[in-house]
């Protein structure tokens, strides 16, 4: 067996009506002259289950709740994963529409939790819309079984073994709970006074009265700002539907902005994400006049555990230039405010968004995830954030599924109930692939945010032209 962590368990009890933990890779490729269809995909699906440990997990519930789940050994019907239907619309907005429905429907718990669809009918295209779910593995542990599905060397399984053949009785599995529990309160009761410093790090904790005294306090009354997050309308409870939509931008642009002004990358990708928000709330008469707080995670694998699986992730909180109107200064605020959070972030233990779990009884566990998502979506509380920034380093080489070129790989990611946003970058190649992803009713013009990011593009491509022409 393999027991997940409690923020992998967070994955799986916060998950309610409108809400579901998984997450989508949208797979472009070109098919001019290659094929790409389910028989060919279940093909190599085979050898991937075979090598690739997450691919065949299951979820099983401990009994009585006394200890996280376990993932156990399942048998893998490639029917029951891959589909496969051709497009009504054939266009990219056709395509963003029955996605959107694919990820709004959560993955069923009685087999392994991933599935795989493809859409036949753009022109010279063919698209493939993995789901994962986000208990099995984060972004960065995510890119290794999207390795083992495209071409290349066979993949190995790199994971340790720890899933067993034999299923645990539910006798055994109660038993093996009670044990635990002394270490695992023991581990908590060590970790609180990390935790108690850094609580307003935790995004759905940010929004609890009283949550910034402490950490500020327990800090030593440190004079760091208070960050406050503004109410959008994507504060809002999540609809059972989702909008979706993506582009790719020329990542030459931004890495000429990057070494112009001595940035990062991730600086300018924020700034960027600011410039598009703001032309957006400015274009619907709706940009508040403080910047928007993002919540940016960040991977804490260590690189000896890249093959591991599972979450491993941190926690940046921080202000989005959306109420700066020039393009300049959006940079040098993005810049700034971004050394701040990480330096921020850095103080805190990298797995603090486990250890704020740790004290929870695991009989309620899921009742206080999802308890504590109702109580952050109501109007009673300030938003703890407004919407979710990722910025994920993709390959820099092209790579084929059955000959056939990848020519994008678009993120669509995970939205809570109260910040109903997710903008996640990838690079690939020469491009910046962009997946937006709202509650539908919380964002009904995801495609023109798109427009907005290409408009900020050429601005920043302006910006690099005009200092070049500027002597120094």
């Amino acid at each position: 067996m393999k027991r997940l962590s409690s923020l992998d368990t967070q994955f799986l009890a916060a998950e309610g009506a409108n809400f579901g933990s998984q997450y989508c890779g949208l797979l472009m490729f070109d098919t001019t002259g290659h094929t790409i269809d389910k028989a060919v995909l279940v093909e190599r699906l085979e050898n991937v289950v075979r090598t690739c440990p997450p691919m065949r997990w299951k979820v099983v519930e401990v009994p009585f709740g006394l200890d996280y789940p376990v993932f156990v050994e399942a048998t893998v019907d490639l029917d029951d994963h891959v589909t496969e239907s051709t497009l009504e619309r054939a266009d990219d907005m056709g395509l963003a529409v029955e996605a959107g429905q694919i990820l709004a429907t959560k993955l069923e718990r009685d087999r392994p939790l991933w599935r795989l669809h493809v859409f036949h009918g753009l022109p010279g295209r063919t698209a493939v819309v993995f789901t994962l779910h986000h208990a099995v593995a984060d972004g960065i542990s995510a890119t290794k079984i999207l390795g083992a599905l495209v071409d290349g060397p066979e993949p190995l399984a790199s994971s340790p073994a720890v899933v067993d053949e034999v299923h645990a009785s539910q006798t055994e599995l109660a038993l093996s709970g009670l044990a635990t529990l002394p270490m695992r309160w023991l581990r908590a009761l060590r970790a609180t006074p990390q935790l108690l410093g850094h609580l307003d790090l935790v995004p759905p904790l940010r929004a609890l009265p009283g949550v910034h005294t402490i950490a500020s306090r327990w800090r030593g009354g440190d004079d760091s700002p208070r960050l406050d997050a503004p109410r959008t309308r994507f504060t809002t409870k999540l609809s059972p539907h989702r909008s979706l939509a993506f582009g790719t931008l020329p990542l030459d642009v931004i890495k000429a902005v990057k070494n112009e002004y001595g940035f990062t990358v991730n600086d300018v990708v924020i700034a960027l994400c600011a410039g598009a928000l703001r032309r957006r709330l400015l274009a619907t008469g709706e940009l508040p006049d403080t910047p928007l707080v993002a919540y940016i995670p960040i991977s804490t694998r260590a690189p000896e555990a890249y093959g591991d699986f599972g979450n491993s992730i941190g926690s940046i909180i921080a202000p989005l230039p959306t109420h700066l109107p020039n393009l300049k200064s959006r940079l040098e605020f993005a810049h700034h405010a971004m050394k701040a959070a990480k330096h921020r972030t850095q103080q805190a233990s990298p797995t603090l968004l486990a250890d704020v779990n740790d004290p929870i009884p695991s009989p309620i566990f899921g009742i206080a995830a999802r308890r504590l998502m109702d109580l952050i979506s109501s109007r009673l509380d300030t938003p703890p954030v407004n919407l979710v920034v990722s910025n994920v380093a993709g390959p820099p080489v092209q790579l084929t599924l059955a000959g056939a070129p990848l020519i994008a790989t678009f993120p669509l990611s995970v939205i809570f109930d109260s910040f109903a946003l997710n903008i996640t970058v990838v690079s690939y190649q020469g491009g910046l692939d962009i997946g937006i992803v709202g509650d539908s009713v919380a964002l009904p013009d995801g495609w023109d945010l798109v427009g907005d990011f290409h408009r900020e593009i050429a601005d920043f491509a302006a910006l690099v032209a005009t200092s070049e022409r500027t002597p120094k």
